[in-house]
């Protein structure tokens, strides 16, 4: 399975240690951090700890941590962009990180609890990426790998990211953990999912 995605303005590749810099550099910015590792500064070794986690994911599990980029345009006035050719523009900065992973520390099968995450450059924020690259993530982990629900963890008045779960179709969940943290938690179900993609492109 190809594990490259595509949309129509970004390329999600697997992270590898060749994104080390950029990675550091995004997940400490102030903004970031604050809702993905609750305000703490990751280190360079963490940085390190993730991306190999993920490449284990990826060789296990068929899933992990994108990185985000801007994507080079499908069309032109010329010929269309060769399949073989790298999808992403040259040189283009990380925009941010999107992923799956598991809850439980469980191995295997449809059945295992797995959230979503992401993160945006603040200044991409207000453009809707988040939720094109979730979009095509949640095909990928519905359609591809198989999996039965996906969730997502909402920091409590982070408004823009229950928002981005409601616009994908994510419903409130009460299957989250309990905790004085006040999170709110969505899941996304395979079948629906799959049942309302199929109803989009009916009416294209």
């Amino acid at each position: 399975m190809t594990q490259t995605l595509r949309t129509g303005r970004l390329a999600l590749h697997p992270v590898s240690m060749s994104d080390h810099r950029a990675l550091l550099a995004h997940w400490t910015g102030p903004l970031v951090r604050r809702h993905l590792f609750d305000d703490r500064i990751i280190s360079p070794a963490q940085v390190t700890e993730i991306i190999a986690a993920s490449q284990r994911d990826f060789a296990t599990e068929g899933y992990g941590l994108w990185a985000l980029r801007a994507a080079r345009r499908r069309w032109s006035a010329g010929p269309a962009l060769d399949p073989g050719v790298d999808a992403v523009l040259p040189g283009a900065p990380l925009v941010g990180v999107v992923g799956l992973r598991g809850l439980d520390g469980r191995r295997g099968g449809p059945d295992r609890p797995v959230e979503i995450i992401y993160s945006l450059e603040p200044d991409r924020w207000g453009q809707g990426l988040a939720a094109e690259a979730s979009r095509a993530v949640l095909d990928y982990a519905f359609g591809v790998v198989g999996l039965h629900r996906v969730t997502a963890e909402i920091d409590a008045g982070n408004a823009s990211s229950a928002e981005i779960a409601e616009r994908l179709g994510m419903r409130p969940w009460g299957g989250g953990p309990d905790g004085p943290d006040g999170a709110a938690y969505y899941a996304a179900e395979r079948t629906r999912w799959l049942g309302s993609r199929r109803a989009i492109d009916a009416v294209r």
